[in-house]
């Protein structure tokens, strides 16, 4: 396989999460025709391969800034080359299609991807990463309802891992009306959903801050938000903002809380504080809505 390099810097910065196949399935065991000698040599030769990409990756990152990627590239194409050969010398060792199917996935080959990831699934059909991929490669298709079924079993073969329920929450709200009129959810149980998994994945993972602030803007992605609960959240979020832009982006978020809830005089002294460039359209609009529906002030 050939990596299309002009889409490798984009498509690592996709993935969330880089895992080393060998240590999620070092300890597994899979039922093999070769000695247990031979499985012992793919661990170590699949651990080493694992170990190359990752320092590749962080030597490309360099190597943009540098303007000198083609020995990075040369790296690359070589350790997609070692997934293939320990592939074809030990076809039946489902961590090698994992890795060799993250890379694909990494450096843009998507279909390829895909198929890899298929095969590994045919081979150990309980790896959750792996119906994880198959999930994000429906989603992408457009195959909302085949994405949500390897999202859930993805978050039942390991339901300590809060990249899952993330992807469940995302899925319902990109494909929201889709669900809906394929009856496959009611507005309540599709909003319900949509909340608690972001709600999960914050449980799940409570110093990931991005997973906090997601669970707190998907009281805007349905359709009958709780705004009390939509307050304390947001009001708990402003403690973990780090800069001053980020605290005036919760702050914003917080003025329109207050705002669904009828509080017009703290959303108004909110967004006085508020004075960032980038958020001044979104504060405009808040103050449309307030001056229209509050025109006393």
């Amino acid at each position: 396989m050939t990596i299309p390099y002009p889409k490798l810097a984009v498509a690592i910065t996709l993935l969330c999460l880089p895992l080393l196949a060998s240590s999620v399935f070092a300890g597994k065991k899979i039922k093999k025709k070769e000695p247990v000698q031979q499985q012992s040599l793919a661990v170590y030769l699949l651990k080493q391969l694992n170990e190359r990409e990752q320092l590749a990756y962080e030597k490309y990152e360099r190597a943009i800034e540098a303007g000198d990627v083609d020995q990075v590239k040369r790296e690359l194409q070589s350790i997609l080359n070692g997934y293939e050969k320990l592939i074809n010398d030990d076809p039946d060792f489902a961590p090698s299609y994992v890795s060799y199917g993250l890379m694909l996935n990494r450096t843009g080959n998507r279909d390829e991807s895909y198929a890899i990831f298929l095969k590994a699934d045919q081979l150990d059909p309980l790896l959750p990463v792996v119906k994880n991929q198959l999930g994000n490669y429906m989603a992408e298709e457009g195959k909302y309802e085949e994405a949500y079924g390897f999202y859930l079993l993805a978050a039942e073969l390991d339901p300590r891992e809060s990249l899952y329920p993330y992807q469940i929450g995302n899925l319902l709200v990109a494909y929201r009306e889709h669900f809906l009129l394929d009856g496959l959810f009611t507005n309540p149980e599709i909003d319900q959903q949509i909340v608690g998994s972001f709600e999960q994945a914050v449980g799940l993972s409570p110093k990931e801050l991005s997973y906090k602030m997601r669970y707190a803007q998907s009281f805007f992605d349905i359709e009958n938000p709780h705004w009390e609960t939509a307050l304390e959240v947001w009001q708990e979020l402003y403690k973990h903002a780090g800069s001053e832009s980020e605290q005036q982006v919760v702050r914003l978020y917080t003025a329109r809380v207050r705002y669904e809830l009828g509080h017009h005089r703290a959303a108004l002294k909110i967004l006085e504080k508020i004075d960032h460039p980038s958020l001044q359209e979104s504060k405009q609009t808040i103050l449309d809505a307030l001056n229209a529906d509050y025109p006393e002030g």
